[in-house]
């Protein structure tokens, strides 16, 4: 019976439904799946943020040297919840019975709702702006620029989901699709916003005028 319902949930899309394609965390055939996978999806993006945010904000100004001690943080910081979430949507798409599914849901809930406020405090933390005598740093990410660029990267992954669609001749199974937009959505998010955030105004070069 496990191995009946782990074949339907990881079929290709049934009649390749386009919203199963460019959204693959809805997971047709595995209804259970759908929470996990989007949750997954949102602790991938609020760290992809962050980890963007640490990585080059701060990447203009030499008088500031904790940049690779806020990525290596964030990423262990998120690493629990991530892997807790990952193995509850794997559990969800398993339809596990035998284990204690419940408890893993509740763990993986539990770090996220724990880890996620402390990750955006601790890359706020990094604003460190006490030091500038002229003029003050821009905030990017308080402004449009997170709402644009997540709306980009999901366009990104939606198309780089459709496009593995197409190439796998409509035979790519939901968990890969589901594995290709994540990873695509998380690389854009990253990408779209070194840009903007290596250029705003800091307390470095660009900034002291």
């Amino acid at each position: 019976m496990i191995a009946d319902h782990w074949r339907a949930a990881v079929r290709p899309p049934k009649d390749g439904r386009l919203r199963d394609i460019i959204w693959p965390a809805s997971f047709p055939n595995a209804p259970r799946a759908r929470v996990p996978a989007h949750a997954l999806a949102a602790l991938v993006v609020i760290t992809s943020l962050c980890e963007a945010f640490s990585g080059f904000y701060w990447a203009d100004d030499d008088q500031v040297d904790h940049r690779l001690e806020a990525l290596i943080g964030s990423f262990l910081q998120m690493g629990i919840p991530l892997l807790l979430m990952s193995a509850a949507l794997a559990g969800a798409l398993r339809d596990w019975r035998k284990v204690p599914y419940w408890f893993l849901t509740a763990a993986a809930w539990a770090a996220s709702v724990l880890m996620t406020p402390l990750l955006l405090l601790f890359t706020w933390l990094t604003n460190d702006n006490d030091y500038c005598t002229a003029n003050l740093p821009v905030h990017p990410l308080q402004l449009y620029v997170v709402p644009l660029c997540l709306l980009a990267a999901l366009a990104t992954g939606s198309s780089a989901g459709w496009i593995t669609w197409v190439l796998s001749h409509r035979r790519a199974r939901p968990v890969v699709l589901y594995a290709v937009w994540l990873a695509t959505v998380a690389a854009a998010v990253v990408l779209i916003l070194a840009l903007p955030l290596h250029t705003a105004q800091t307390c470095g070069p660009t900034g002291m005028g």
